[in-house]
């Protein structure tokens, strides 16, 4: 058994669902790498979860007038679903609300403060005159002074990336109501993080094999200076503060998220001391999988914090992915930019988002994401070239029955074959090791590609005209390459993988070695055919429940209602035709469908973004309407399509149409595409009309 390797993945703020630049950014590769380190023997925990008290969370259920707790058990049990189908495990998933946490945080940051690394000072904070609270840092929006990005938050840009303080902001609003901010004194406590300056510089200077964007941008930080960090904030939803004086504050998030990581070893030990013994070994090495916004939390802060502990070994490796675009544009899910996680599963194998997001993985610099091209790659890449060669390879050894390598006569194309695949595990282990999962993953593909060459080089089914050695030879030597693609690819494709190694006789998994032995060729069963193509289309239009906040008259007009609406993530304002119909008392607080990527129209000098979805008869307009307790925002699934945020003109969105019609039992509401009838469904409840309207409705 090899030494003991920690492997951490960022934990993931819970205030919705994980999308696809997450899994791009952070999980896949994470999950890659701890699969490979298992395979190689080492004694691995890895861990990660749910960032429960994040600024983000308390947004939305303020928002949603709801407890943070409930936004909390509701996007932890999907993310874990997600992570379940993406085949994508951890030894431990904490939850930062459990009470092993708060302990462990407490504990942690009272050392801080008798090592003298903790002290208290005066800070001005935003305040909200009229919510009477003051303003934690991401309900704070404003211009960036660094890059002048129209929507910094008060903690960080997600643009370029710069953390800062709200009152740095050019032009800060608060999110609730978009007033001014006053910025008022307020006490907190402080870290000491400017203690740490030439050390931290020198780890960073000492880490000459990390990736380039993760030193550049740990440099530059520490180039402009450190700053002490506060670490409390003006908040009831969060870890209590462990000192005295300061039991209306809580733990600012970005600090004890950080501890989270010692949560989780702690969880796996099932004890805290075992897990600070393990941190204090100076040959200990463990890795943080994060995305680029959080390279100087992990790279900075979480070592200053380290060392300001004592006797903490500190992060071996900071693999930080690019961004994963959409379009040219972060996948996120407030702004409807890119595919939710659940939106890809609905749709898509597990394993072909495994195989495109690796394809396309953004190590280096930022990739872009298009349905078109994942598609095209998962069709022609995965199924057309790798699924083809197992098939084509595992066939022809089903056919000939039981090999041994004393039946062999391997001639100069074996022998090609067997060196190719000595060289490609060697090429696969050496890229892991250094961290290079997407090099890696183009060789195991590589040797996929020179499979296909193989076989219709080698021809073997001319070489078993005779039933003789040459022909033995050619049928082993393909099924060796398909073992190889199979034991390698349970990195990768483990799902995939595990039904290969299993039609081979394997039911466990094979140790990833470079002196790859396989003695026998065996199929104990007729291979299948591994996958079924993509044959599906992405539609371009997006649907959101969204909850009335207000409505409003619009001045002359006889039939206008200006609705006010929350999507959970981002408010809205929409014009419609609905007074006739409509007291506004009797819409106000209704859980509608809107139309979100509609282009904003101008409607009697109002700006419209969007349009409800309704239905119309001769006894007049039916909205089309969500349970009371589905969460604003929520996307509705049309069908069986994967969806996007693109945006659409009016004319294109009346090419569709509503009707009503009868499924299980119960008469719902559809939209029909081109004669198709797509149903319209959300997880948390049934879509109804307001009404009973006939079919052949009409879109309102």
């Amino acid at each position: 058994m090899k030494e003991r390797v920690f492997v951490f993945a960022a934990l993931p703020y819970v205030n919705s669902s994980l999308h696809l630049g997450h899994i791009a950014g952070a999980y896949l590769p994470y999950d890659v790498f701890r699969r490979f380190l298992k395979l190689r023997g080492y004694d691995v925990i890895s861990s990660s979860g749910s960032d429960e008290h994040g600024t983000p969370v308390t947004v939305r259920a303020i928002r949603e007038g709801i407890p943070p707790q409930d936004i909390v058990e509701k996007f932890h049990k999907i993310n874990l679903e997600i992570f379940k189908k993406m085949s994508i495990e951890f030894d431990a998933y904490i939850e930062t609300s459990s009470k092993l946490h708060k302990e462990i945080t407490s504990k942690f940051l009272k050392t801080l403060k008798d090592n003298g690394y903790i002290y208290e000072a005066e800070m001005i904070q935003p305040f909200c005159v009229l919510e009477n609270i003051f303003l934690a840092d991401r309900y704070v929006k404003g211009k960036c002074p660094n890059c002048g990005y129209e929507s910094a938050t008060g903690d960080q840009c997600e643009n370029c990336g710069r953390t800062m303080e709200p009152g740095e902001l050019i032009d800060p609003i608060c999110i609730f109501d978009q007033s001014t901010p006053e910025f008022r004194e307020t006490k907190h406590l402080f870290f000491k993080l400017t203690s740490f300056q030439d050390q931290l510089l020198e780890y960073i200077e000492s880490k000459g094999s990390w990736r380039q964007n993760v030193l550049s941008f740990s440099k530059n930080f520490i180039a402009n200076g450190l700053k002490d960090r506060p670490i409390t904030r003006d908040l009831n939803w969060g870890v209590d503060v462990p000192f005295e004086g300061y039991e209306d504050k809580r733990i600012y998030v970005w600090i004890e998220a950080l501890i989270g990581y010692v949560t989780g070893v702690a969880s796996v030990l099932g004890n805290t001391e075992d897990a600070y013994k393990l941190w204090n070994n100076p040959n200990l090495k463990y890795y943080h999988f994060v995305g680029k916004d959080n390279i100087v939390f992990h790279s900075i802060i979480w070592p200053g914090m380290l060392i300001a502990h004592g006797n903490m070994t500190l992060p071996y490796v900071i693999a930080a992915n690019e961004f994963l675009n959409f379009k040219g544009e972060k996948f996120s899910k407030s702004k409807g930019t890119g595919f939710s996680m659940l939106q890809m599963l609905e749709k898509y194998n597990s394993e072909f988002i495994r195989f495109g997001v690796l394809y396309n993985l953004p190590e280096e610099h930022d990739s872009d994401f298009s349905v078109e091209d994942f598609e095209n790659r998962v069709n022609t890449e995965l199924i057309d070239k790798f699924g083809n060669f197992v098939n084509r390879a595992l066939t022809l050894a089903f056919k000939r029955g039981p090999i041994t390598v004393d039946q062999i006569a391997q001639n100069e194309l074996d022998q090609k074959a067997e060196n190719r695949i000595r060289s490609s595990i060697s090429d696969i282990i050496t890229q892991m090791d250094g961290v290079h999962i997407r090099s890696a993953f183009r060789t195991w593909l590589d040797l996929a590609y020179y499979g296909n060459t193989y076989i219709t080089n080698r021809k073997p089914w001319d070489a078993c005209k005779k039933d003789d050695a040459n022909c033995n030879a050619a049928i082993y030597t393909g099924v060796k390459l398909v073992y190889a693609l199979a034991v390698t690819g349970q990195i990768f494709l483990p799902e995939t993988a595990k039904r290969i190694l299993s039609w081979l006789g394997y039911e466990d998994q094979v140790e990833l070695r470079e002196d790859l032995n396989f003695p026998v060729s065996k199929l104990t069963e007729k291979p299948e055919r591994l996958f079924e193509k993509i044959v599906n289309k992405e539609l371009n239009l997006r649907l959101q429940v969204a909850r009335i906040e207000d409505v409003t008259d619009i001045p002359d007009a006889d039939k206008l209602y200006l609705l006010d609406l929350d999507l959970g993530d981002s408010k809205r304002r929409i014009v419609s035709g609905i007074k006739n119909n409509y007291t506004k008392d009797s819409l106000k607080g209704k859980r509608i469908v809107v139309v979100t990527n509609l282009k904003p129209a101008v409607i009697r000098g109002q700006t419209s973004n969007g349009m409800l979805l309704a239905a119309e008869d001769e006894n007049g307009i039916h909205l089309v309407l969500a349970p009371d307790s589905t969460t604003s925002g929520e996307e509705v699934k049309i069908g069986d399509l994967l969806t996007n945020a693109t945006e659409i003109s009016i004319e294109e969105f009346r090419k569709f149409s509503i009707k009503t019609i009868k499924r299980d039992s119960n008469v719902v509401p559809a939209l029909f595409h081109e004669d198709k009838p797509l149903f319209l469904e959300i997880q948390s409840g049934r879509l109804f009309l307001d009404g009973s309207p006939k079919e052949g409705l009409k879109i309102k």
